[in-house]
């Protein structure tokens, strides 16, 4: 579900005092009906489920009518590219297709713009099953040689300690 859809289900909820019956379709430029009702917290809290093309028309329109510090901070933090092109159109059959030629670089990224956002199970299923696959295909590489610490700190120290001088 998108962050649109969400916002504007909850607008439109009859248990959301934002939308009254009968109000009016949202006018141009407006994110979603009721939007203008709605106090920060509310915004904040439906943000999650838009994409990046809903979060900018919701950025543009917040700039330019209230101005509300903490619904910019939210939409600053939440911006961002998406980690495939066009990832918040794709359903999960296609982002599961997409990931069995994804790199290691790319995986993380769609964890972790899904954890952020969708937080859809299947999908952070199938990411950690590749993810794995792509660690266990990798060679094994061969741990750093042990170097211990009093050596480093012996040498750092301004000589050898083992010379002691005997007593007369």
């Amino acid at each position: 579900m998108s962050i649109l859809t969400a916002l504007r289900d909850r607008a439109s909820s009859s248990e959301s005092p934002a939308v009254q019956p009968g109000d009016p379709k949202p006018e141009a430029g407006v994110p979603f009906a009721g939007y203008d009702r709605l106090d920060s917290r509310q915004v904040m809290d439906g943000l999650s489920d838009h994409s990046q093309a809903e979060l900018a028309a919701v950025e543009t329109y917040e700039r330019s009518h209230q101005d509300r510090e903490a619904v910019l901070d939210k939409l600053r933090w939440m911006r961002g590219s998406e980690p495939l092109p066009g990832y918040d159109a794709l359903s999960v059959e296609e982002i599961v297709a997409a990931l069995g030629e994804a790199d290691l670089a790319t995986i993380k990224k769609v964890r972790s713009y899904e954890r952020k956002f969708a937080n859809r199970a299947d999908v952070l299923e199938e990411v950690a099953r590749v993810h794995h696959r792509v660690l266990a295909s990798r060679p094994a590489t061969a741990p750093p040689a042990y170097q211990p610490m009093s050596s480093k700190s012996d040498a750092s120290a301004g000589g050898d300690r083992t010379e002691k001088s005997a007593p007369r």
